[in-house]
Protein backbone atom coordinates (compact mmCIF):
# COMPACT_ATOMS: atom_id res chain seq x y z
CA UNK A 1 0.00 0.00 0.00
CA UNK A 2 1.69 3.66 -0.76
CA UNK A 3 1.22 5.01 2.39
CA UNK A 4 2.24 1.70 4.46
CA UNK A 5 5.75 3.31 4.99
CA UNK A 6 5.63 6.22 7.08
CA UNK A 7 7.56 9.18 5.64
CA UNK A 8 8.60 11.01 9.34
CA UNK A 9 9.46 14.26 7.73
CA UNK A 10 6.19 14.78 6.42
CA UNK A 11 5.00 14.50 10.15
CA UNK A 12 7.60 16.78 11.04
CA UNK A 13 5.65 19.54 8.64
CA UNK A 14 2.32 18.65 10.15
CA UNK A 15 4.05 20.10 13.04
CA UNK A 16 5.22 23.19 11.67
CA UNK A 17 2.48 23.65 9.81
CA UNK A 18 -0.17 23.34 13.08
CA UNK A 19 2.09 25.84 15.29
CA UNK A 20 2.26 28.14 12.56
CA UNK A 21 -1.96 27.91 12.51
CA UNK A 22 -2.11 28.07 16.86
CA UNK A 23 0.17 30.55 16.92
CA UNK A 24 -2.26 32.78 14.21
CA UNK A 25 -5.05 32.08 16.54
CA UNK A 26 -3.36 33.15 19.99
CA UNK A 27 -0.77 35.36 19.50
CA UNK A 28 -1.32 39.76 19.77
CA UNK A 29 -1.91 41.05 15.77
CA UNK A 30 1.69 43.05 16.79
CA UNK A 31 3.69 39.30 17.27
CA UNK A 32 2.29 37.55 14.30
CA UNK A 33 3.71 40.88 11.74
CA UNK A 34 3.11 40.50 8.56
CA UNK A 35 3.69 37.10 7.87
CA UNK A 36 1.13 34.31 6.67
CA UNK A 37 0.97 31.57 9.35
CA UNK A 38 -2.37 30.69 7.66
CA UNK A 39 -0.26 29.13 5.10
CA UNK A 40 -0.07 25.72 7.53
CA UNK A 41 -3.43 25.26 6.52
CA UNK A 42 -2.83 25.70 2.83
CA UNK A 43 0.07 22.87 3.43
CA UNK A 44 -2.51 20.46 5.42
CA UNK A 45 -5.42 20.62 2.34
CA UNK A 46 -2.30 19.99 -0.27
CA UNK A 47 -0.76 17.43 1.72
CA UNK A 48 -4.52 15.74 1.82
CA UNK A 49 -5.12 16.29 -2.06
CA UNK A 50 -1.49 14.07 -2.56
CA UNK A 51 -2.20 11.31 0.09
CA UNK A 52 -5.72 10.81 -0.60
CA UNK A 53 -5.35 10.91 -4.25
CA UNK A 54 -2.09 8.06 -3.95
CA UNK A 55 -4.30 5.73 -2.42
CA UNK A 56 -7.12 6.06 -4.47
CA UNK A 57 -4.70 5.47 -7.32
CA UNK A 58 -3.72 2.40 -5.59
CA UNK A 59 -7.00 0.76 -5.31
CA UNK A 60 -8.42 1.61 -8.55
CA UNK A 61 -5.23 -0.16 -10.13
CA UNK A 62 -5.66 -3.21 -7.27
CA UNK A 63 -9.82 -2.90 -8.29
CA UNK A 64 -8.78 -3.19 -11.81
CA UNK A 65 -6.42 -5.92 -11.94
CA UNK A 66 -8.97 -8.06 -9.83
CA UNK A 67 -11.81 -7.33 -12.41
CA UNK A 68 -15.47 -7.29 -11.77
CA UNK A 69 -17.31 -4.60 -10.59
CA UNK A 70 -14.70 -3.06 -7.43
CA UNK A 71 -15.87 0.55 -7.81
CA UNK A 72 -18.57 0.66 -4.75
CA UNK A 73 -16.76 -1.98 -3.02
CA UNK A 74 -13.39 0.03 -3.02
CA UNK A 75 -15.17 2.91 -2.50
CA UNK A 76 -17.39 1.58 0.99
CA UNK A 77 -14.04 0.28 2.12
CA UNK A 78 -12.18 4.07 1.68
CA UNK A 79 -15.25 5.25 3.42
CA UNK A 80 -15.48 3.76 6.00
CA UNK A 81 -11.34 3.98 6.83
CA UNK A 82 -11.63 7.88 6.35
CA UNK A 83 -14.52 8.29 8.55
CA UNK A 84 -14.00 6.56 11.94
CA UNK A 85 -10.47 8.19 11.38
CA UNK A 86 -12.01 11.79 11.69
CA UNK A 87 -15.56 11.45 12.30
CA UNK A 88 -15.18 10.37 16.41
CA UNK A 89 -12.36 12.79 16.91
CA UNK A 90 -14.25 16.12 14.88
CA UNK A 91 -17.79 15.56 16.61
CA UNK A 92 -16.38 14.80 19.73
CA UNK A 93 -14.19 18.58 19.37
CA UNK A 94 -17.64 20.00 18.21
CA UNK A 95 -19.51 18.74 21.48
CA UNK A 96 -16.50 19.84 23.51
CA UNK A 97 -16.50 23.27 22.15
CA UNK A 98 -20.64 23.62 22.41
CA UNK A 99 -20.14 23.04 25.76
CA UNK A 100 -17.49 25.52 26.48
CA UNK A 101 -19.60 27.84 25.20
CA UNK A 102 -19.28 27.82 21.47
CA UNK A 103 -22.72 29.59 20.92
CA UNK A 104 -22.17 29.56 16.58
CA UNK A 105 -22.08 25.60 17.11
CA UNK A 106 -25.39 25.14 19.56
CA UNK A 107 -27.27 28.22 17.33
CA UNK A 108 -26.15 26.30 13.99
CA UNK A 109 -25.76 21.95 15.26
CA UNK A 110 -27.17 21.17 11.39
CA UNK A 111 -24.37 23.17 9.35
CA UNK A 112 -21.65 21.86 11.73
CA UNK A 113 -22.55 18.33 11.92
CA UNK A 114 -23.11 17.66 8.90
CA UNK A 115 -20.30 19.58 7.34
CA UNK A 116 -21.44 21.85 5.88
CA UNK A 117 -20.24 24.51 8.34
CA UNK A 118 -17.90 26.16 5.77
CA UNK A 119 -21.12 27.91 3.54
CA UNK A 120 -22.53 28.81 7.00
CA UNK A 121 -19.12 30.26 8.14
CA UNK A 122 -18.54 31.81 4.13
CA UNK A 123 -21.71 33.77 5.00
CA UNK A 124 -21.02 35.11 8.68
CA UNK A 125 -19.41 38.28 8.75
CA UNK A 126 -16.97 37.24 11.42
CA UNK A 127 -15.39 33.97 12.49
CA UNK A 128 -17.03 32.40 15.21
CA UNK A 129 -15.12 32.00 18.62
CA UNK A 130 -14.23 28.56 19.40
CA UNK A 131 -15.01 26.64 16.42
CA UNK A 132 -13.63 28.52 13.28
CA UNK A 133 -11.41 25.45 12.24
CA UNK A 134 -14.00 23.28 11.73
CA UNK A 135 -14.87 25.35 8.06
CA UNK A 136 -12.14 23.42 6.86
CA UNK A 137 -12.57 19.81 8.03
CA UNK A 138 -15.96 20.36 6.37
CA UNK A 139 -14.43 20.56 3.09
CA UNK A 140 -11.91 17.79 3.77
CA UNK A 141 -14.79 15.58 4.53
CA UNK A 142 -16.77 16.48 1.49
CA UNK A 143 -14.10 15.88 -0.36
CA UNK A 144 -13.67 12.46 1.54
CA UNK A 145 -16.99 11.64 -0.06
CA UNK A 146 -16.76 12.80 -3.38
CA UNK A 147 -13.40 12.74 -4.74
CA UNK A 148 -13.25 8.50 -4.78
CA UNK A 149 -15.97 8.84 -7.10
CA UNK A 150 -14.05 10.94 -9.73
CA UNK A 151 -11.05 8.46 -9.45
CA UNK A 152 -13.06 5.68 -9.36
CA UNK A 153 -15.28 5.68 -12.24
CA UNK A 154 -13.19 8.83 -14.59
CA UNK A 155 -11.49 7.08 -17.28
CA UNK A 156 -7.99 7.00 -16.83
CA UNK A 157 -7.10 9.57 -19.55
CA UNK A 158 -9.58 11.66 -18.10
CA UNK A 159 -7.92 12.07 -14.85
CA UNK A 160 -5.29 14.67 -15.26
CA UNK A 161 -7.35 16.81 -16.97
CA UNK A 162 -10.53 16.79 -14.59
CA UNK A 163 -7.46 17.45 -11.04
CA UNK A 164 -6.29 20.40 -13.86
CA UNK A 165 -9.94 21.35 -13.76
CA UNK A 166 -10.34 21.24 -10.01
CA UNK A 167 -7.39 23.65 -9.66
CA UNK A 168 -8.67 26.01 -12.24
CA UNK A 169 -11.93 25.94 -10.63
CA UNK A 170 -10.28 27.28 -7.64
CA UNK A 171 -9.04 31.06 -8.45
CA UNK A 172 -12.10 31.11 -10.93
CA UNK A 173 -14.44 30.78 -7.69
CA UNK A 174 -13.01 33.07 -6.04
CA UNK A 175 -13.27 35.74 -8.43
CA UNK A 176 -17.02 34.93 -8.78
CA UNK A 177 -18.02 35.00 -5.16
CA UNK A 178 -15.94 38.03 -5.09
CA UNK A 179 -17.97 39.99 -7.63
CA UNK A 180 -21.07 38.70 -7.85
CA UNK A 181 -22.29 37.46 -4.09
CA UNK A 182 -21.42 40.35 -1.96
CA UNK A 183 -23.29 38.23 0.62
CA UNK A 184 -20.22 36.09 0.87
CA UNK A 185 -18.35 37.43 3.30
CA UNK A 186 -15.07 34.83 3.42
CA UNK A 187 -14.63 33.05 -0.33
CA UNK A 188 -11.82 31.10 0.54
CA UNK A 189 -14.43 28.41 2.87
CA UNK A 190 -16.69 27.89 -0.17
CA UNK A 191 -15.67 24.51 -0.99
CA UNK A 192 -14.71 25.27 -4.86
CA UNK A 193 -12.25 27.84 -3.81
CA UNK A 194 -10.35 25.15 -1.98
CA UNK A 195 -10.02 22.86 -5.40
CA UNK A 196 -6.52 23.96 -6.42
CA UNK A 197 -5.49 22.19 -3.08
CA UNK A 198 -6.90 19.28 -3.72
CA UNK A 199 -6.34 19.19 -7.43
CA UNK A 200 -2.30 20.51 -7.10
CA UNK A 201 -1.64 17.53 -4.66
CA UNK A 202 -3.92 14.67 -6.81
CA UNK A 203 -1.84 16.00 -9.63
CA UNK A 204 1.67 15.03 -8.11
CA UNK A 205 0.32 12.06 -6.69
CA UNK A 206 -0.89 11.31 -10.87
CA UNK A 207 2.42 12.16 -11.95
CA UNK A 208 4.40 10.19 -9.45
CA UNK A 209 2.14 6.97 -10.64
CA UNK A 210 3.23 7.83 -14.11
CA UNK A 211 6.82 7.68 -12.58
CA UNK A 212 8.36 10.87 -11.93
CA UNK A 213 10.54 10.85 -9.13
CA UNK A 214 10.64 12.11 -6.03
CA UNK A 215 12.41 15.09 -5.74
CA UNK A 216 12.05 16.00 -8.82
CA UNK A 217 14.27 18.77 -10.34
CA UNK A 218 11.81 20.29 -12.67
CA UNK A 219 9.53 20.32 -9.86
CA UNK A 220 11.55 22.02 -7.48
CA UNK A 221 11.91 24.72 -9.94
CA UNK A 222 8.53 25.24 -10.26
CA UNK A 223 7.87 25.24 -6.72
CA UNK A 224 10.46 27.67 -6.21
CA UNK A 225 9.04 29.77 -8.98
CA UNK A 226 5.30 29.47 -7.51
CA UNK A 227 6.54 30.74 -3.96
CA UNK A 228 8.76 33.22 -5.34
CA UNK A 229 5.31 34.76 -7.15
CA UNK A 230 3.48 33.99 -3.90
CA UNK A 231 5.44 35.89 -1.67
CA UNK A 232 5.09 38.73 -4.46
CA UNK A 233 1.27 38.65 -4.65
CA UNK A 234 1.17 38.52 -1.10
CA UNK A 235 3.25 41.62 -0.21
CA UNK A 236 1.27 43.61 -2.70
CA UNK A 237 -2.00 42.59 -1.32
CA UNK A 238 -0.76 43.73 2.28
CA UNK A 239 0.30 46.73 0.70
CA UNK A 240 -3.02 47.33 -0.83
CA UNK A 241 -2.13 47.18 -4.03
CA UNK A 242 -3.35 44.33 -5.56
CA UNK A 243 -2.49 43.19 -9.15
CA UNK A 244 -5.87 42.70 -10.84
CA UNK A 245 -6.86 39.57 -11.34
CA UNK A 246 -3.70 37.90 -10.61
CA UNK A 247 -4.58 37.83 -6.68
CA UNK A 248 -6.97 35.28 -7.50
CA UNK A 249 -3.87 33.22 -8.20
CA UNK A 250 -2.09 33.33 -4.98
CA UNK A 251 -3.35 30.74 -2.79
CA UNK A 252 -2.99 28.27 -6.17
CA UNK A 253 0.69 29.33 -6.55
CA UNK A 254 1.45 28.27 -2.84
CA UNK A 255 0.02 24.60 -3.61
CA UNK A 256 2.18 24.48 -6.11
CA UNK A 257 5.15 25.52 -3.81
CA UNK A 258 3.36 22.85 -1.08
CA UNK A 259 3.34 19.82 -3.64
CA UNK A 260 7.21 20.67 -4.80
CA UNK A 261 7.83 20.48 -0.91
CA UNK A 262 6.18 17.00 -0.48
CA UNK A 263 8.24 15.67 -3.13
CA UNK A 264 11.31 16.92 -2.17
CA UNK A 265 10.70 15.63 1.49
CA UNK A 266 9.77 12.44 -0.13
CA UNK A 267 13.57 12.63 -1.46
CA UNK A 268 15.20 13.62 2.06
CA UNK A 269 15.58 16.85 3.40
CA UNK A 270 19.38 16.87 5.05
CA UNK A 271 20.98 19.21 7.33
CA UNK A 272 19.69 21.25 9.51
CA UNK A 273 16.19 21.66 8.40
CA UNK A 274 15.95 17.44 7.79
CA UNK A 275 17.22 17.40 11.25
CA UNK A 276 14.67 19.35 12.51
CA UNK A 277 11.98 18.08 11.03
CA UNK A 278 12.80 14.28 12.69
CA UNK A 279 13.34 16.24 16.11
CA UNK A 280 11.69 13.34 18.48
CA UNK A 281 9.56 16.64 20.03
CA UNK A 282 8.51 17.54 16.65
CA UNK A 283 7.57 14.26 15.74
CA UNK A 284 5.68 14.35 18.79
CA UNK A 285 3.63 17.53 17.52
CA UNK A 286 3.03 15.98 14.35
CA UNK A 287 1.70 12.94 15.61
CA UNK A 288 -0.96 14.71 17.21
CA UNK A 289 -1.45 17.78 14.78
CA UNK A 290 -5.36 16.40 13.82
CA UNK A 291 -5.76 17.06 17.58
CA UNK A 292 -4.20 19.86 18.13
CA UNK A 293 -5.98 21.64 14.78
CA UNK A 294 -9.29 20.53 16.36
CA UNK A 295 -9.02 21.11 19.85
CA UNK A 296 -6.57 24.12 19.93
CA UNK A 297 -9.75 26.52 19.22
CA UNK A 298 -11.31 25.17 22.64
CA UNK A 299 -8.54 25.83 24.61
CA UNK A 300 -8.73 29.50 25.39
CA UNK A 301 -12.99 28.38 25.87
CA UNK A 302 -11.65 25.71 28.78
CA UNK A 303 -9.13 28.43 30.37
CA UNK A 304 -11.52 31.19 30.38
CA UNK A 305 -13.63 28.56 32.84
CA UNK A 306 -10.92 27.68 35.09
CA UNK A 307 -8.15 30.11 34.65
CA UNK A 308 -9.95 33.67 34.25
CA UNK A 309 -7.41 34.88 35.80
CA UNK A 310 -5.24 34.40 32.77
CA UNK A 311 -7.14 37.81 31.55
CA UNK A 312 -5.86 39.78 34.21
CA UNK A 313 -3.96 43.33 32.74
CA UNK A 314 -1.08 41.70 34.17
CA UNK A 315 -1.19 39.27 31.56
CA UNK A 316 -0.88 41.80 29.10
CA UNK A 317 2.33 42.58 26.85
CA UNK A 318 5.25 39.88 27.32
CA UNK A 319 3.54 38.31 29.96
CA UNK A 320 0.75 37.32 27.51
CA UNK A 321 3.29 35.01 26.56
CA UNK A 322 2.56 32.92 29.73
CA UNK A 323 -1.14 33.02 28.43
CA UNK A 324 -0.02 31.55 24.96
CA UNK A 325 2.14 28.63 27.36
CA UNK A 326 -1.10 27.76 28.54
CA UNK A 327 -2.98 27.62 25.56
CA UNK A 328 -0.45 25.38 24.14
CA UNK A 329 -0.47 22.94 27.08
CA UNK A 330 -3.69 22.49 27.84
CA UNK A 331 -3.88 21.71 23.60
CA UNK A 332 -1.28 19.15 23.86
CA UNK A 333 -3.06 17.18 26.25
CA UNK A 334 -6.53 17.41 24.49
CA UNK A 335 -4.76 16.42 21.38
CA UNK A 336 -2.84 13.34 23.35
CA UNK A 337 -6.67 12.60 24.81
CA UNK A 338 -7.70 12.38 21.32
CA UNK A 339 -4.67 10.47 19.67
CA UNK A 340 -4.79 7.67 22.77
CA UNK A 341 -8.35 7.34 22.47
CA UNK A 342 -10.03 8.45 19.71
CA UNK A 343 -7.59 8.13 16.64
CA UNK A 344 -6.24 4.78 18.43
CA UNK A 345 -3.10 5.83 19.34
CA UNK A 346 -2.20 5.89 15.55
CA UNK A 347 -2.55 7.93 11.90
CA UNK A 348 -3.36 6.73 9.11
Amino acid sequence: MPDAKRNTQLDGWRALAVAGVMWLHWAPREWRGPWPFEIGLFFFLTLTGFLITRILLWERSRGEDGGGAWQWIAYGRFAKRRMARILWPCYAAMLFSMLLGAGDIRDHPFAYFAHLSNFHMAMTPKWPSGSAPFWSLAIQVQFYLCWPLLVFFAPRRWLAPLFLACVAIAPLSRLICEHAFPQIYHAEAITSSAMDYFGIGALLAWAMEKGIPVGDKRLKLAAWLALIGYVALYTLNEMDRQVAGLHYLQQTLIAVAFAGLISSTLAGIGGGIGRLLEHPAIQHVGRLSFGLYLFHSAAPLLLGRTLPHLWHPFFHGPWVAVRILAFGLTSWGLAWLCWRYLEGGKRV
